[in-house]
């Protein structure tokens, strides 16, 4: 499996080279064009725009400090989402039983009239959409084959339009070769999810001297390093036979699908509010800091003694929804513990808050304090160095605690994630 001498391309990886090809070269009869089978697949649109009243609902919990009601908002949002249409293509090498492994995976058998249509001759020249109960609101579709249109692989490649599928299985037997390479590379490219499925496993044990383990071990290597070699990452790769979808890597493959294909229908909307999460707090940290004062503080805070930072700290947790009653009223409405939230809080307390930023120890130490005994005796500048001082604290612990208050909200939009 090495590569030749002077040339880019990988060389084809086959652990069964006694077998022949399940297709010799033969004579193409149909030449239907990518550009016109591909386009009849049906466009889905990837994007996620946050409607306009979750986005006024979310950014007024959010200047609240309502994080319940953020809650609220995020579970709502995963819920609509859950139902999104996801289209997982199938696709590789011509021959290489595409159809087969479709209904394989849907547990349907090849006679049924709903099946993909299978045989020794290529049978899908433009895509076919196929749907299962096993997977809701998930379509399945049987790409044509690389090669099967008679075009070259720069002109497939070209004409694929990745955008409009969520997911690729890239379906490979009897040999890995660099057109499984060079599509891997492409799916990477365009940010896309895929897999690499070696089917027929069936026929390369009933035919090989090596035992099930070396031989499974050596197809999975070969074909990782068939990758690595061309800078691709590591994809889950599932071993499996068509004839039999409760045996090897079959279930397993069933449970990462579905695991997938809920992360790719909230990763969008969850990447969304995150955003609008992002940008209120740091609007309203920026606001606050700006009206920073005594005054301020006793008035609009509530707090009884502007010079004990405890109190303010307090104050401060309260304005952002991340004091102690808040968290556990999230923890309850996530079903989540709330020592969970705790532990990613440290300004839960203004010692820890302090310890844990040299910052914050620094505008409050001892020295900075005897500093501020003596300098009102230096004329027009011990006062405002003094009010200077206690600004900058007040700024780092809004900082602090606006920054504890996007990980709780990190943490509640990842609770809120869609059931496998």
């Amino acid at each position: 499996m090495t590569s030749r001498k002077g040339q880019r391309h990988l060389s084809t990886f086959n652990p069964l080279k006694q077998v022949a090809p399940l297709l010799p070269a033969m004579a193409e009869d149909h030449r239907t064009p990518l550009s016109a089978s591909f386009t009849s697949v049906a466009s889905y649109q990837r994007g996620y725009s946050v409607p306009p009243e979750v986005s006024r609902r979310l950014e007024k919990a959010l200047r609240e400090g309502k994080l319940l009601e953020v809650s609220s908002v995020a579970r709502e949002t995963v819920e609509t989402v859950s139902r999104a249409q996801v289209s997982v293509a199938v696709t590789g090498d011509s021959g290489n039983g595409m159809s087969s492994f479709i209904n394989a995976l849907r547990e349907i058998g090849h006679e049924e009239t709903a099946s993909a249509p299978t045989g020794v001759v290529r049978t899908t020249l433009t895509p076919a959409r196929y749907t299962s109960p096993r997977f809701p609101d998930v379509s399945l579709w049987d790409l044509p084959g690389m090669g099967a249109s008679g075009q070259s692989l720069d002109h497939y490649l070209g004409e694929l339009q990745f955008g409009q599928y969520d997911l690729f299985l890239i379906i490979a037997s009897e040999q890995f070769s660099a057109h499984h390479v060079r599509l891997a590379k492409a799916v990477q490219q365009c940010g896309k999810r895929f897999y690499v499925i070696w089917t027929k496993v069936d026929r390369d044990l009933s035919t090989t001297p090596l035992s099930k383990v070396l031989l499974l071990q050596t197809i999975q290597e070969n074909i990782l390093e068939c990758l690595r070699k061309e800078g691709v990452r590591d994809p889950p790769i599932f071993l499996v036979s068509s004839l039999d979808p409760s045996l090897h890597d079959f279930p397993a493959l069933r449970r990462k699908l579905k695991v997938d294909i809920s992360s790719i229908r909230c990763c969008g909307p969850l990447k969304a509010l995150s955003s609008i999460c992002e940008e209120v707090i740091n609007e309203k940290a920026a606001s606050l800091k700006a009206k920073v004062s005594r005054r301020y503080l006793q008035d609009a805070l509530g707090v009884g003694d502007a010079e004990d930072l405890e109190q303010c700290l307090r104050a401060y947790r309260l304005r952002f929804g991340v004091d102690d009653e808040s968290l556990q009223q999230v923890a309850w409405s996530t079903g989540s513990v709330v020592s969970e939230y705790r532990t990613i809080l440290p300004s839960r307390d203004w010692h820890g808050l302090r310890r844990a930023d040299w910052k914050l120890r620094l505008s409050t130490c001892s020295v900075a304090t005897a500093l501020l005994c003596l300098l009102p005796w230096v004329p027009c500048c011990g006062r405002r160095m003094a009010r200077w001082l206690v600004r900058v604290t007040h700024r780092r612990m809004l900082h602090l605690v606006a920054q504890d208050t996007k990980a709780i909200l990190r943490k509640i939009l990842d609770d809120s994630t869609c059931p496998a």
